[in-house]
């Protein structure tokens, strides 16, 4: 339930023009509707629910029901005005919402902040973000709403995304130590296409029923789940091979990377024809432009932070969340009131798209550039090196992240979640996957939790402090998730180990929630909710 009741009071105190204690708001729809426990009434902030029925609250035993519960107040609005209640009679506004982090700090905080730091650490160990399960852990474990269970979930995995970062920073690629272990380059093409489905996918889940946007859920995530543990097995395989265990089937193996490596040095061919020729100064060796080229190439790839490839993303960090503060997205309203439907509206939907769809396309030219340049120059690549064509830089992976961003605005999971199996697919290292999603989450994760703070969506009346508490919660979780990570890594020298750890965060949070989303349509199903398809800007 949305913030109904206080709304209606500042409306309420904008156009009186009497004194405070007599403007009266029009009550909330679920007042005087029974129930069995304040969340019969809506979610917080909202009605308490006394005597069996939604009512306003008068008292904070009226929001938790026992003077030993700490978790909940009863707050009169700042503006004095009164609600008529259905016996005629008025009382003073006031709400149930949520208590300030430390007033005080109860067991039932420090189990969520178990949680969450376990949570975070399972999601920084994978490169999923853990979004999948926090958010049904804050409304199973913790009774928060999802208004305010989503905003909490991307602010703990900020954190953790931040951690594992500064984690993976001067980390090194396994098979080339000159690399940063952050593929950099993919995650400026990867990103862009993502954040352009996810505006869609969260329109999209504006108007679909719960009941569907669960199944398609429960559906995704387990064949994730299904696919992800297929790919340990081939990369188990490739372990083995590289500790020579698989001896019997080296020669079927040999001929097939012999088919393989023919196939992509013909795809090279034919992707070089299509762009522009090689030009080199006039007079000059050409082997000599070659090893210049090289080694430029090798100096790029010791960059530890290559501007060249980070302030693409920060420019489509910047679009997204100027384009949500001023459009409205994820749940918060436009600060300046724009429509939703109205031609500002769209307009605001789809130019920033054309941003990022010509983003998209200069980092994707990059790559096949770069490509060129490194087959060119006699570059060795590397286990999991891609090798950038037009249909693979421009088309198809593109697509894949526009379907992974649409599937993540519209379900409600972290991009991180389906970026990390995508990568995984395209045999890139599970090492290396894991960091680059990491990295990719932070920007996303960091637009949505400032977007949220702004629009005022976190719990208590500070906020501050949930967000700065889980925050760090997730940040200490990441920390914990790269430690335990690191050291497997380092005892049994196996990185199928994070694909199993990958495999098992989804289908935990398929299964997670799924049960949070079933109970939401079974709630929905006993209220008569309409289980149809909705307007766009159906209030």
């Amino acid at each position: 339930m949305q913030l109904v009741l206080i709304a209606a009071a500042l409306l309420g105190a904008a156009a009186a023009t009497t004194s405070p204690s007599s403007l009266i708001v029009q009550p909330d729809e679920m007042l005087g509707a029974t129930c069995g426990s304040i969340a019969d009434c809506g979610f917080l902030p909202g009605l308490a629910c006394v005597d069996s029925l939604c009512h306003v609250c008068s008292s904070d035993r009226d929001c938790t029901g026992s003077d030993s519960d700490f978790s909940k107040r009863c707050v009169v609005a700042s503006t004095g005005a009164l609600v008529r209640l259905p016996n005629a009679t008025l009382q003073p506004l006031a709400y149930c919402m949520e208590k300030n982090m430390f007033a005080p700090f109860t067991l039932a905080d420090l189990m969520a902040s178990l949680l969450a730091f376990l949570c975070t650490a399972l999601g920084s160990a994978s490169g999923a973000g853990g979004g999948g399960l926090l958010v049904p852990m804050y409304i199973l474990a913790v009774g928060l709403g999802p208004k305010h269970a989503i905003p909490l979930s991307k602010a703990t995995i900020f954190g953790g995304a931040l951690a594992t970062f500064l984690s993976n920073f001067r980390k090194k690629h396994p098979y080339h130590p000159r690399r940063p272990v952050i593929d950099y380059a993919l995650a400026g093409m990867m990103e862009p296409p993502t954040l352009m489905g996810t505006i869609f996918g969260v329109m999209a889940n504006a108007t679909f029923p719960s009941w569907l946007i669960l199944s398609l859920l429960v559906t995704l995530l387990s064949f994730m789940a299904y696919r992800t543990l297929q790919k340990v097995q081939h990369v188990e395989a490739q372990e083995g091979r590289a500790r020579g265990e698989t001896k019997v089937l080296l020669p079927t193996c040999d001929q097939a990377d012999a088919e393989h490596q023919a196939r992509t040095r013909q795809e090279d061919e034919d992707d070089f024809a299509s762009l522009p020729p090689l030009e080199f100064p006039p007079h000059a060796d050409k082997q000599a432009s070659l090893d210049a080229i090289r080694d430029q190439l090798y100096d790029d790839e010791r960059s530890v932070f290559p501007l060249t490839y980070v302030l693409p993303l920060v420019a489509c960090w910047l679009i997204i969340f100027v384009q949500s503060l001023f459009r409205g997205g994820h749940g918060t309203p436009s600060i300046v009131g724009v429509p939703c439907g109205s031609s500002i509206y769209w307009a605001l939907t789809f130019v920033p798209l054309l941003l990022l769809v010509l983003i998209t396309w200069l980092m994707g030219h990059r790559l096949r550039t770069r490509n060129r340049l490194m087959v060119v120059s006699g570059i060795e690549f590397a286990q999991g090196d891609v090798h950038w064509t037009y249909k693979k830089a421009q088309l198809v992976f593109p697509s894949y992240c526009f379907v992974a961003g649409i599937a993540s605005g519209l379900l409600g999971i972290g991009g991180g979640m389906v970026q990390s199996p995508i990568m995984l697919e395209y045999g890139l290292l599970p090492v290396v996957s894991s960091a680059s999603a990491s990295y990719m989450i932070l920007f996303t994760s960091s637009a949505t939790t400032l977007q949220f703070a702004v629009a005022g969506q976190f719990p208590g009346q500070r906020q501050y402090d949930y967000i700065l508490w889980f925050s760090l919660m997730g940040f200490l979780g990441g920390i914990f998730g790269q430690k335990c990570v690191g050291y497997l890594l380092k005892k049994y020298n196996r990185t199928s180990i994070l694909v199993y750890i990958l495999a098992f965060v989804i289908g935990a949070s398929a299964i997670a929630m799924g049960v949070a989303g079933f109970q939401n349509v079974v709630r929905d199903f006993s209220k008569g909710v309409h289980l149809g398809f909705s307007g766009l800007c159906a209030v």
